[in-house]
């Protein structure tokens, strides 16, 4: 076990945009970005598949994170952990929801909402209400986790009410 690393959640997206590393903030925390009030204990990115190799550099050189082992890098799904936080990276290319919708990564990077604050230097990009919507339409074996995703849903469709 490597020794513990304190996750800052707000330097790890500074060196995600000085990286150029193109990725999302998906899950909870995505969602409370566009106003809902909703808490959780990990983190969750979509990452470009072109630079899935660069956010696992990141994760690994500059937070000392335990990785997978490298043969298992190029999975869809890589779960780090930096101390006792998990952190997903999702690295496909499109997520097929249980909807049978169809979300590419491409697409939408192109609609997200880019978070700024610039006194902080602080630039990162969020999907927008309706992929976030899309998003969380999957359903979990844990009752729990799919509980919190149709909260999310109603919040967002909350906000997008607004």
């Amino acid at each position: 076990m490597k020794d513990e690393v304190q996750f800052d959640l707000i330097g790890f997206l500074r060196n995600i945009h000085k990286n150029k590393i193109r990725c999302l903030l998906i899950g909870r925390w995505a969602v409370a970005q566009h106003g809902a009030p909703v808490v959780t204990a990990d983190y969750d990115f979509w990452v470009d598949p072109k630079d899935r190799t660069k956010l696992i550099r990141l994760l690994d050189e500059e937070y000392q994170a335990e990785l997978p082992a490298e043969t298992d890098w190029n999975k869809p799904l890589l779960s780090a952990y930096i101390g006792p936080d998990k952190i997903d990276c999702f690295s496909s290319k499109n997520i097929i929801n249980e909807e049978g919708q169809n979300l590419k990564f491409n697409e939408v990077y192109r609609r997200a909402v880019e978070k700024r604050d610039l006194e902080n230097d602080l630039i990162f990009k969020v999907p927008s209400i309706e992929d976030m919507i899309a998003l969380k339409k999957f359903s979990h074996s844990d009752p729990t986790k799919h509980a919190r995703n149709l909260e999310d849903i109603r919040y967002l469709q909350a906000l997008k009410k607004k």
